[in-house]
Order: structure tokens, then sequence, then C-alpha cells
């Protein structure tokens, strides 16, 4: 396999050459790799966090070439229900900062449909965009109209060209993810009518910081983002933040809206600016800090892991989970199985740690025989904790995050 990354000169939003290294996590395979029994394991790649002391913008240090990590997807949003139950709020929350009482409405990155479908169901006129062919499938027998292409301004211009503007665009959890951040951004303008919603719904660096989601960090997240940096970043093409509201989504993030025209800053946005001085989330100290409390985390980890006489269970083979497993150096030796209900994920292996990814109901079978079960989707942990307990599971859980490992 030829090489599919590439190593930043200089930083993606501003171009300065004033970048510092703040974590190194080690050469991992790409998250969401995962692969078959008796398949090549997939390639390593430096997972390094990297700090511009120009515009403060949090970022890799390398980029992954966007078809191999998006062409085909094995994330579905409808199989959280942390994720269905957001996305009625959001639909609410969006058509209330809309002048128009049936928007047509635009998402980027639209995966299964499953937030399009609530303004389809608000008789909406609605278009997904997103790249992963087999999710845009998904989508589409669902009878959510998904194109399967890469999102960029050119192809905005195109379909602006044939159908006008849109009154809502709204992007959700993919921003941090964009290679080509400034034709994805330009993108969003050619599309947003004057008088429009444009929607941004990123993971919270601050809580990032705050929380220790190191785990967050992986080669689809190109960009931690804080409000600041991704306010500075649609302000160098025109459009500026207005509102912004709080996601239940990756463990904590925000959903800003923003517009072509300059509005008045809502309370809550003033006051989110205000903490993210107050707490030095843009500076590069408080993220070599991190870099130290992340290192000591995972070391602790590990150690209560190995306390384990016995291997585990785990449960939840996210992206997000192969950073933990891999950084903290947690592998099929310690863990013999993930439980995920995804189904496009079973009988895969992880990368890296090469652990079997198993369906809920096999898991099931498993669980009575177990004492211990890894969180590994800790951000969901109610939900988790509370199905297993209704399915007489009565052992601990080791919950990894938020800040510090504890047993439940």
């Amino acid at each position: 396999m030829s090489k599919i990354f590439e190593t930043i000169k200089s930083c993606r939003l501003c171009d300065s050459k004033d970048i510092q290294e703040v974590l190194n996590l080690g050469d991992q395979p790409p998250a969401n790799s995962l692969y078959k029994v008796n398949e090549a394991q997939p390639p390593f790649v430096p997972l390094r966090l990297i700090f511009c002391k120009e515009c403060c913008a949090v970022q890799l240090g390398e980029s992954i070439e966007p078809e191999y990590l998006f062409g085909e997807y094995l994330w579905v949003t409808g199989t959280s229900s942390t994720a269905e139950k957001h996305s009625h709020e959001f639909a609410k929350n969006a058509m209330f900062r809309c002048e128009k009482k049936q928007p047509s409405v635009i998402e980027i990155a639209s995966n299964d449909g499953t937030f399009l479908k609530r303004f389809l169901d608000a008789d909406c006129e609605v278009l997904g965009i997103d790249p992963a062919r087999n999710i845009a499938e998904v989508a589409s027998e669902k009878g959510i109209p998904t194109l399967a292409e890469f999102f960029t301004a050119e192809l905005a211009q195109r379909l602006m060209d044939k159908k006008g503007r849109n009154d809502i665009v709204f992007a959700r959890n993919v921003i941090p993810h964009v290679k080509a951040i400034h034709s994805v951004i330009d993108g969003i303008k050619i599309l947003l009518d004057d008088n429009g919603v444009g929607i941004i719904e990123f993971h919270d660096a601050g809580l990032i910081l705050e929380e220790l989601h190191y785990d967050s960090i992986y080669h689809e997240h190109l960009f931690l983002f804080s409000l600041k940096t991704i306010s500075k970043l649609l302000e160098k093409h025109g459009l500026h933040v207005f509102d912004i509201l709080p996601s239940p989504i990756s463990g904590g993030s925000w959903v800003i809206y923003f517009s072509k025209h300059h509005k008045s800053k809502s309370d809550a946005l003033l006051k989110v600016e205000q903490h993210e001085i107050e707490t030095g989330i843009n500076t590069l100290d408080r993220w070599l800090r991190f870099a130290n409390e992340t290192e000591l985390h995972a070391k602790n980890l590990k150690a209560i892991i190995s306390e384990n006489a016995n291997k585990i269970l785990a449960y939840g083979a996210s992206a997000r989970s192969s950073t933990l497993l891999n950084f903290c150096q947690i592998s099929s030796d310690h863990i013999f199985a993930i439980i995920d209900k995804n189904p496009l994920k079973h009988g895969l292996i992880t990368p890296g740690s090469n652990i079997p990814i198993i369906s809920f109901e096999d898991g099931l079978e498993q669980i009575q025989q177990v004492e211990t079960i890894l969180l590994l989707a800790w951000n969901f942990q109610d939900e988790v904790i509370e199905e297993l307990k209704t399915k007489s599971y009565s052992g601990k859980f080791i919950v990894p995050l938020p800040r510090k490992t504890y047993i439940k």
C-alpha cells in the first residue's frame, strides 16, 4: 500500500509555520479501519496533536487521505438512542431560529439521515450529502434523498445553480474531520440563503481539556475546535456566529448558529466566550498540561486493566475506543471481545488492539460469565449500564473517563 498520509508543515487554518507538538499518542491505525480475520492489518500512522501559536488552532500533525477514511464508513447515527433523542431537539431548535416555517434543509455528512428525517417529518424539503456510499444507500432506502459525494465549494455551486440557496445548512460532527476545510466552509456560504441559518455541531475542546477526553483524538478528527477557533474560521469566510447551545453528543459538544449578516450575540454565546478566556482553553500552556495528564491517566488505566487476572469483556467499539486501547496498550491479551450494536462491525477485529467485535445478542450470552466490563462507550454510560442491568448483568463496570478511571 502506498503512503496514505502526509505531515503538515503549517497550520491548516491560517497557514502559519509557528506550530508546536503538544501530545504524541504514538503510531496507530486509523480508528475505523476494522478488519476481518485473515485480512492484512491496517497501516499505522503517527497520531500527534499540534498547537498553532498564531491562531491557537489545535489540530493533528498528519492528514490521512479522505477517501481512505470516509469512502466506506462504519458509524451509523441511528444506532445511538442518545443521538436519536437529540435529533428531535436539534430540529426543533433549528426551526426556531429560521424565518421560514417550512425551510429547505441541507445536511453535510448526513450519515443515515436520522437528523434530516425530523425535518422531512415537518414537511421540509431536504437533501443529504455524505461521501460514504454504503451509508448514503441506507439513507436513500429510508426515503432521505442523499448524494454520495464529498462536499466541496464546487459541489455547492452546482447545487445552488440547479436548485437555489437553502434556508438551513447544517453539519454535525464533521467540520473537525475536514482536510479541505476552506472549500467546505465556502460551500456552506454558497448554499446558505442571505437570511438563512447555518449550524455546526462540534466536540467542545474546552470539555476535552477539562474532562480529559483524549480518546476523542483520532485520525478522522483533524481539528479540536474551541468556540474561538471555529468562530475565527467562519469569520474568514464572511459568516458570523450569533448563538450557541450544548449538545450531549461525544460526551459534550456545542451547536453553534451563524449567518451571513452580523446579528446580536446571545447571552449564552457571550458567556462561553468569557469562559474560554478565563480557563485558558486557547493557550499553549493549557494544552501542554493536558498532555501530561493524559499520559498519567493512560498508565493508571493500563494498571487497573492488568490487575484483572481474567480477560474481561468490553462494550463499545467506537472510533474513540481505538485511541484509548492503543495508547494505553490494552489488547486482546486483556479483553476477549467487545460488544457493539452496529451490525456493520460484527465479526470484525479492532485495529492495533486486535480484539473481536461481537453483537449485543452474542454479548448477552457472555455477560453472565464475566465479573467486569470495560465501558469503552463511557459517553453513553447511563444508557448502556441501565440496559445491561435489565439483562441481569450484576458485575462491575470500569468507566475510564471522564477525567479519571473508576469502578461502578
